[in-house]
């Protein structure tokens, strides 16, 4: 419950104390992301495993590096979900070409 009061404090009053960087926070986030991505990676085969490119995700890493230095939680969930969908999104276009590359 501690968390999801945080989480709505970040929300609604994102000048607040509440509102400022948890690291710990961030690690769960970044923990559940990778869960998903790695459930996902595992419904690869080995063809599509060796082609896939996630460097598009590298844009999104820098942003959420940023956000931290930054003690900027908004921007950091922001930029967790766009590395969360371009990772997915890698992994169909492999699956749609079968793994060539």
């Amino acid at each position: 419950m501690e968390d999801s009061l945080l989480g709505l404090a970040r929300y609604l009053l994102p000048d607040t104390p509440a509102a400022r960087w948890d690291a710990e926070w961030a690690h769960e986030l970044c923990k559940d992301a990778l869960a998903h991505l790695a459930k996902a990676y595992t419904g690869l085969s080995a063809t599509e495993k060796e082609a896939l490119d996630l460097s598009c995700q590298n844009v999104w890493d820098r942003r959420m590096h940023a956000a931290g230095l930054a003690d900027d939680p908004a921007a950091f969930r922001a930029a967790l979900e766009g590395w969360e969908r371009v990772g997915p999104e890698a992994m169909q276009r492999v699956r749609v070409k079968g793994g060539a590359a």
